[in-house]
């Protein structure tokens, strides 16, 4: 299953659009600890993975180096908060933004077949492996190649951010049965 993280992006309200706009994630492979707490040799390749990958930030929205159109990057193997914010605050925006993915307009599912090549780019779509092809075995070889920086946009002017009204339905009590002021 391949997923646009710009279709997420676009996807999100104006205001929230704004309100990340500038914000950096840390990226750690802290997630992924547990998996090598069983053995001597599992606890040294994770140093190893720890000396090699520190936690590194990367802004929530980057820009396409080749289509110029912005991206949401962040996920929940990686992201592990906002850098800024408290635990509780990063948990609060980052749950949304990374339930982005499950929304099954910005998804593509691939139906494999014998002979099936599938490329596609780390930069705007995320990649996530469906089980669902026992008792079979999947073969895959993986070939990255090396980008340049991620390039991020710059924090929203808090004074341009649009202001929304709500609308109520027509018949729908916005007042919770008070008379308005």
């Amino acid at each position: 299953m391949f997923v646009s993280m710009t279709a997420a992006y676009d996807g999100l309200s104006d205001r929230m659009q704004q309100f990340i706009s500038g914000l950096e994630g840390i990226h750690d492979i802290k997630p992924f600890r547990p998996l090598f707490q069983t053995s001597e040799e599992d606890r040294k390749k994770l140093q190893q993975y720890e000396l090699m990958y520190p936690p590194r930030l990367h802004p929530v929205v980057r820009i396409h180096p080749v289509s110029g159109r912005k991206v949401l990057f962040v996920n929940p193997q990686f992201t592990v908060a906002i850098n800024g914010m408290d635990e509780r605050e990063s948990r609060a925006l980052l749950d949304p933004l990374f339930h982005q993915a499950l929304v099954p307009e910005y998804q593509y599912r691939l139906h494999w077949e014998p002979h099936t090549i599938a490329m596609w780019d780390n930069r705007s779509a995320q990649h996530y492996a469906i089980h669902d092809y026992y008792p079979q075995r999947r073969y895959m070889e993986r070939v990255t190649i090396r980008g340049g920086p991620v390039t991020g946009v710059p924090r929203a002017d808090p004074a341009g951010i649009r202001r929304l009204k709500y609308v109520a339905p027509a018949g729908v009590d916005v007042h919770g049965g008070h008379k308005p002021h």
